[in-house]
């Protein structure tokens, strides 16, 4: 007999969703549905949709925020190399307690090579400067407003560095929340179908699921992306196919007798493959599986592995 897996993919549990949803719009009513209707199953993919947009959109806001950062600290090392020149030609170049008061860290005169002694020396000149307002220089750049203000703008650009992090893993708990809420209403209207319809029922088909007491095999794979990566390797991306419960990833090599070979399968709707010989033309083909047996095999499709 025949089973319908939830699956552990992400992706395919979101397109077998979709097909659920699609079979309780023709069949909900007269099949008895109650618990995991269309609208409890739409209304859980929403929310997995919105939550992967937040998600991708705080991830961005991450990345900007350490743009901001690293322009920031940029801009302040050009301050501390100004003010170690003013330094120099007061205190000399060799490390001596002045230098130790105007707070150059690690015992050298050398500007700090980690972000938090940058950060740190800042505030520390500022402070300097300010106790010793005749060892500034307008001309050179290196003054306790000059420090303050690159200090500042370090400040800030952490702080919303922390805060972007924060939304980020904040919306990442949300998404993954969303993904097994949605599972749970799948796996619950697998379990009731199963409670409602016999084991032969020719309606499991039209949710995208095998008929457990006759398994037909999945349907063909429409789409396929191959994607080189360089150093050998190959990203293969692929299409749902409905009640498909993996894939095998088949291989063609350049020669008159070679054949499609297994490179691997797959539960989800990717796969890298590794270890391909650099600068061969290979063709790459995928077919997806159940327990009734293999569907159509996708397009073929070719690339020159870098």
């Amino acid at each position: 007999m025949a089973s319908n897996p939830t699956p552990d993919d992400d992706d395919i549990l979101i397109a077998l969703a979709e097909d659920l949803a699609d079979g309780c719009h023709d069949h909900e009513v007269t099949v008895g549905i109650k618990q995991n209707t269309e609208t409890v199953l739409r209304t859980a993919l929403a929310a997995v949709g919105t939550t992967r947009v937040t998600e991708g959109t705080t991830s961005g806001a991450v990345d900007t925020a350490f743009d901001t950062l690293q322009a920031a600290d940029a801009a302040g090392s050009v301050v501390l190399k100004n003010c170690r020149l003013r330094l120099v030609k007061l205190l000399g170049t060799q490390y001596s307690s002045g230098w130790q008061t105007a707070g150059w860290p690690n015992n050298t005169t050398a500007i700090p090579t980690q972000q938090d002694q940058r950060f740190t020396l800042l505030g520390s000149l500022k402070n300097y400067f300010t106790a010793n307002p005749a060892a500034e220089s307008v001309d050179m750049e290196a003054t306790a407003a000059i420090c303050a203000a690159a200090h500042v703008a370090i400040s800030n650009a952490r702080a919303a560095v922390n805060t972007a992090e924060t939304n980020r893993t904040t919306a990442k708990k949300a998404a993954a929340e969303a993904v097994r809420t949605l599972r749970k209403r799948v796996r619950g209207l697998i379990d009731e179908l199963g409670t409602l319809l016999a084991e032969d029922d020719a309606r499991y088909e039209t949710f995208g699921l095998n008929i457990p007491a006759n398994a037909s095999a999945p349907e063909g794979i429409e789409e396929l992306t191959l994607t080189a990566l360089g150093s050998g390797k190959v990203h293969v991306v692929w299409s749902y196919a409905t009640r498909m419960t993996g894939t095998r990833v088949l291989r063609k090599l350049p020669g008159p007798d070679e054949e499609f070979a297994s490179v691997g399968t797959s539960a989800g709707l990717e796969k890298v493959l590794t270890g391909q010989p650099v600068g061969a033309l290979i063709e790459i083909q995928v077919v997806p599986y159940n327990e009734g047996g293999d569907g159509s095999a996708s397009p073929t499709k070719t690339l020159t592995v870098t």
